[in-house]
């Protein structure tokens, strides 16, 4: 059996957390929803300011700031994947098959098990992660540009002066995120 290990050092993170069975749960407004509210609920629980983010129709990553002082990003993700899960089902929402011995564990399918976890680590790491998390649209095929993409935090970067509106065309990929692959 595989041994996960955690990183709680630091207070800057990059997450993916995919769908069960990669399934496109986040194609509805209805379950966008859902998901933002669960965002909203565990941050005001537990803060952390949402550096980036991007989500697709079947994960999403996210670069989270915590507190000084407080790594625990574990108990927000769990958290998150849980109210998430409930208020999906609850609106009719359906979950993918899962084993006897998942549903012991009172799994549901509706998540992966897991998550991605890395800790950032420098200004160079920082702006890798957060090209990676804005060119991901593109490199999944679902727009030319990352201004296409609407559920993302692109936009906002381009108000701040990171980006141009018309960054990194299919044809202008940088190198610089090629590499970082999570998934």
């Amino acid at each position: 059996m595989p041994s996960y290990r955690r990183n709680y050092e630091g207070n800057l993170y990059f997450f993916t957390l995919v769908t069960h069975g990669r399934r496109g749960l986040f194609t509805e407004e209805w379950a966008r929803d859902c998901l933002r509210n669960a965002i909203e609920r565990t941050r005001r629980d537990r803060p952390w300011h949402m550096e980036a983010v991007v989500l697709l129709p079947d994960h999403l990553h996210m670069l989270w700031r915590l507190p000084e002082g407080d790594s625990d990003y574990s108990t927000r993700i769990a958290a998150l994947k849980k109210r998430f899960t409930r208020a999906f089902l609850r609106q009719g929402g359906e979950e993918g098959g899962i084993t006897s011995g998942q549903r012991q564990h009172r799994r549901r399918g509706v998540w992966q098990e897991r998550f991605w976890e890395h800790t950032i680590r420098g200004a160079r790491d920082l702006h890798m992660h957060v090209d990676y998390i804005h060119i991901n649209p593109v490199k999944h095929g679902l727009v030319d540009r990352p201004g296409d993409w609407p559920w993302s935090s692109f936009h906002r970067y381009v108000k701040m002066g990171w980006y141009e509106p018309d960054w990194c065309g299919r044809v202008d990929l940088p190198g610089s995120v090629e590499y970082l692959s999570p998934e």
